[in-house]
């Protein structure tokens, strides 16, 4: 089955957060800032051989890894769904089921990560078929050439797309973290590349969840209405596979830790998404966030 959880959260941090801040800085030239971003996150696993083990760092990426899928998933939940329904709410799902999927032994976590793969994929190249003829390729023009932008727009993609690895994985299975890796940034260039040519740049960036507007302009004839909610699915698996994670990393013991642990999150979690400025916060500022725990995580533990 190989390292299938490598995957899901390289990517997952682009889902609300990572796409539209990189379109929003590099305009059209967003497919050269990834392509890039790309290059240089292989380049970075493939020179890292041992990451931090200290059990101290461990914990901190694990709840820093639960709660941005957690803050993102409800926020998007609370926009374009269910508005009225409390943010605490929404949340117990996404981090029970987080919870519930990391207390399962070695062989259950990889065979359940292997199956949401498998499905994200086949979500992926579905959708990616039907709205192909929607697509204008000439929408990525007229081409603007920033380079101090497109620069930075590829630190923020590998930034984006390796600390997650680094700070959730060991490295010894290199070989197969290099091939999801891989597997996952194209689904995200992909998406990139249909957002954009579906919709335009100009209206791409007016939105906070550019990937899930795309999804909605999907169509299966007349008669199949929100057939865009199945969809969705493949973005809300990276979220709560992603938690899962983050949960799994915390190690933690016995049974009254968990539930305050959990409990904590949702509380943490209502508390950022019930502010549209906290939010904003953390969508221009993550990266300052990631930066330092990438750096602790590169210095091993002796």
């Amino acid at each position: 089955m190989g390292n299938k959880e490598a995957f899901f959260y390289s990517r997952v941090l682009f889902w609300g957060f990572g796409i539209s801040l990189i379109l929003n800085l590099t305009g059209t030239s967003f497919w050269i800032s990834e392509i890039l971003g790309t290059l240089l996150g292989f380049i970075v696993l493939l020179l890292v051989k041992n990451v931090n083990s200290s059990k101290i760092l461990k914990k901190i990426s694990g709840i820093v890894f639960a709660f941005f899928p957690a803050i993102i998933l409800v926020n998007m939940g609370g926009t374009m769904y269910l508005r009225h329904t409390p943010n605490f709410l929404l949340a117990i799902f996404p981090i029970l089921v987080g919870f519930m999927l990391s207390r399962l032994n070695k062989n259950g976590f990889k065979s359940s990560i292997f199956y949401m793969f498998v499905f994200s994929i086949i979500l992926f190249l579905f959708a990616g078929a039907m709205l192909i003829p929607s697509a204008k390729p000439l929408h990525v023009l007229p081409f603007s050439f920033d380079l101090p932008k497109i620069l930075q727009g590829a630190g923020i993609f590998a930034l984006t797309s390796v600390t997650p690895i680094l700070c959730l994985n060991d490295m010894k299975d290199k070989k197969s973290i290099l091939l999801n890796y891989g597997t996952s940034m194209i689904t995200v260039i992909g998406i990139s590349l249909l957002i954009v040519m579906v919709m335009g740049s100009e209206e791409a960036i007016l939105y906070r969840y550019p990937e899930f507007v795309l999804l909605k302009r999907i169509k299966v004839y007349e008669f199949f209405s929100n057939v865009e909610n199945l969809f969705v699915i493949m973005i809300v698996t990276d979220f709560v596979t992603t938690i899962g994670l983050g949960f799994k990393n915390m190690n933690l013991k016995g049974k009254l830790i968990p539930f305050l642990v959990i409990l904590a999150l949702l509380f943490v979690v209502d508390f950022a998404t019930s502010s549209s400025n906290i939010m904003t916060w953390f969508y221009f500022y993550y990266p300052f966030i990631l930066l330092p725990l990438l750096i602790a995580t590169l210095f091993p533990k002796k």
